[in-house]
């Protein structure tokens, strides 16, 4: 009789717990929310991630305070089958593990452009399992979103390196490759493509240069140089490859890159066609 009171209470203690939280968050967000209307998607959209998240972890924190007692009474008698669950959880645990790592190292947030595991997108949604983004590509050099959503397990943040490409906040340094054909000569190639690259950057450059000391004092990283670069490696017995490098704001990048592929098709089409009409 006294087990089933005790069983009864600690149920009505969850629900109240639950419900008490969830309320709270509700009330929070919205206050929140109707003080700053001026809040743009993306901030929102963190804020309301980040508060499910923290009643998540609340609600677990709370409810193993509360089941403490039923909770070490079946530990006890779990323990012939501790490693088997642990076993059995695994992926869970791993899971966990991630959403940790990237929580504690600020590896990614909404909004952000990552690649992990050969999967790049846009982070629309984090939980304490997994990931979800809005799929970039399919091509490396197709920087749009492709209107699919992939997601992808916060385990792979154990074992798989993440690459952000807005790290440096609201200005980026963005770098592509483009294959040349072997017989064409690189500078033929790269002098125009240099001068319109040049031309496209020519107005962010004292803004990003200032940028990237505020994030060296800042941050203490080590930040590449502001000015766009072309330079040229050897790749196979075909081609070389054109790595173009420059630096942008962040809604600027795939406009420029797509500029410069624009020229940079113009100018092999005209070399090829140059060395196909020459007499021989």
């Amino acid at each position: 009789m006294l087990s089933d009171l005790l069983m009864h209470s600690e149920l009505m203690q969850s629900l109240l717990l639950i419900v008490g939280v969830l309320l709270v968050r509700a009330v929070v967000v919205h206050t929140h929310f109707r003080r700053h209307p001026e809040m743009g998607i993306e901030d929102k959209r963190r804020w309301v991630v980040v508060s499910r998240n923290l009643t998540l972890i609340l609600c677990i924190i709370g409810l193993i305070g509360v089941w403490a007692a039923q909770i070490q009474t079946l530990a006890l008698s779990m323990l012939a089958v501790a490693a088997a669950i642990v076993l059995a959880t695994k992926e869970l645990i791993m899971c966990l593990l991630g959403s940790l790592l990237r929580a504690f190292t600020k590896q990614y947030s909404v909004g952000d452009y990552i690649e992990v595991g050969g999967l790049r997108g846009r982070v629309v949604d984090i939980n304490l399992l997994n990931t979800l983004m809005m799929q970039i590509g399919p091509h490396p050099l197709v920087g749009q979103l492709s209107g699919k959503t992939v997601s992808f397990p916060n385990s792979l943040l154990l074992s798989q390196p993440v690459q952000r490409d807005n790290v440096l906040g609201a200005y980026v340094i963005h770098t592509f490759e483009l294959p040349v054909p072997l017989n064409l000569d690189p500078e033929a190639v790269s002098q125009p493509i240099t001068v319109s690259l040049q031309k496209m950057c020519a107005p962010f450059i004292e803004n990003v240069e200032r940028h990237l000391e505020q994030v060296q004092t800042q941050k203490l990283f080590i930040t590449p140089a502001a000015h766009p670069r072309i330079t040229y490696v050897p790749h196979d017995d075909k081609v070389y490859h054109l790595v173009v490098r420059f630096a942008c704001p962040l809604h600027k990048r795939l406009e420029i890159q797509q500029n410069i592929i624009d020229e940079f098709m113009r100018v092999q089409h005209g070399l090829i066609n140059s060395d196909h009409n020459r007499p021989l």
